[in-house]
């Protein structure tokens, strides 16, 4: 029995602490399961084969052709060749195969990053609604206590019923309030749930990881661009179009072909000799290699159009960053030094306001605090936007 009861002390510890998971071990949980990133990786390894099957060569041909002439006796001929393009073209056909398997990677790294942000902000999403569910319930039993309290009053005569119907409407109204926020916190773990490849995921945190954001923002800015995976995807893409318009040009050399050919009849002897074809590409590469260039040069605008964006959006980011960081602040070093709440449950207890008083005051109080609350969600949503390369 001491057995039993200490592995179940132990178990009950163990899902205690799987609870309080912390972002990054649901992200590399998640990592490990989530099917997108699973099915992504058999599309990449099913690219990369047809990467490596756009350099072998032609197939050969075999060819057979027999005469049914009696005076000739009855020939019959037998033909074996083999194409190839212009010797430059495999150069070029491999150095493109090497660039296009290399650019994977950067597919690879931009469906993992932005699948991981995604989970980050659900996560933080999560930690906003966990927070509100806790302060709503402490209100919620506030507002139990309070209406219980006038109710009592109002039974005794000491309160009117606008002040208790007002106290019941706060109750009522705080109670669906906690309602939506369980529902949501429902809804999130579903989606947890769905990134995890339909495993659940036991979150619970109600306080945001510590980050503290590099203060100089040109070095964030820099380590941004230099590691971001969208940039370097499209920095690929232009030398991969460079290296198209390369063999392109190639494709417009002469092919050639080298065969072996066996001829035979009952009259004549057997002769056999050597086929040499020269293939001349007048027609379909027409157009081609301006189409080529003209890629080319929309990758090269393609990139700097995205690094452009890129520096937008991070600086629209980084401002918006400073503003919510001073007003949270603010609010912190407000909620700080004065306990609103308590200080107005005295006031209400020694009689020094009245209860319509006590609600406005109340109410003020808990707007206050919901947009605390919301600050501080955007102000984490923010960061993690902002430190997006570090996934």
């Amino acid at each position: 029995m001491l057995r039993i009861a200490f592995i179940l002390i132990i178990s009950g510890l163990s899902l205690q602490g799987m609870a309080q998971s912390t972002i990054q071990e649901v992200l590399s949980t998640i990592e490990k399961n989530n099917p997108e990133l699973k099915a992504h990786e058999q599309y990449l390894k099913a690219q990369n084969l047809g990467y490596k099957a756009q350099n072998n060569l032609a197939n050969p041909e075999f060819e057979w052709e027999k005469s049914f002439s009696s005076e000739e006796g009855k020939p019959y001929e037998i033909l074996v060749s083999q194409s190839f393009d212009f010797p430059t073209s495999y150069i070029y056909k491999n150095q493109l195969r090497k660039e296009l398997v290399a650019n994977s990677e950067n597919f690879r790294s931009e469906r993992r990053q932005n699948i991981l942000l995604q989970v980050k902000l659900v996560c933080i999403d999560l930690i906003y609604c966990n927070k509100q569910q806790v302060e709503l319930s402490r209100r919620l039993s506030d507002a139990q206590k309070l209406s219980d309290f006038f109710e009592k009053r109002l039974q005794e005569g000491d309160a009117n019923i606008l002040e208790v119907n007002k106290i019941r409407m706060l109750r009522l109204n705080t109670e669906n309030q906690l309602k939506m926020v369980e529902n949501k916190i429902i809804n999130l773990k579903e989606d947890l749930k769905k990134f995890n490849g339909g495993k659940n995921l036991a979150f619970e945190l109600v306080t945001y990881p510590l980050v503290k954001l590099e203060e100089n923002m040109k070095t964030i800015l820099e380590e941004s661009l230099s590691t971001d995976p969208k940039l370097k995807l499209l920095m690929a893409n232009e030398k991969i179009a460079s290296k198209q318009t390369s063999l392109v040009k190639t494709n417009s050399l002469p092919k050639i072909s080298i065969g072996y050919r066996y001829l035979n009849s009952d009259v004549m002897k057997e002769a056999n000799g050597m086929k040499l074809g020269l293939s001349i590409p007048l027609w379909e590469n027409k157009h081609k290699v301006k189409q080529a260039k003209l890629v080319e040069q929309f990758r090269k605008e393609e990139y700097v159009i995205g690094k452009m964006e890129k520096e937008n959006n991070f600086l629209k980011l980084f401002h918006n960053y400073l503003s919510l960081d001073k007003s949270l602040k603010e609010y912190q070093k407000i909620f700080s030094e004065k306990h609103y709440d308590q200080l107005l449950q005295k006031a209400l207890k020694y009689g020094e306001i009245s209860g319509i008083e006590y609600l406005t005051e109340n109410i003020y109080y808990y707007d206050s605090y919901d947009t605390y609350l919301e600050i501080e969600h955007e102000y984490n949503k923010t960061i993690a936007l902002i430190q997006k390369y570090k996934l």
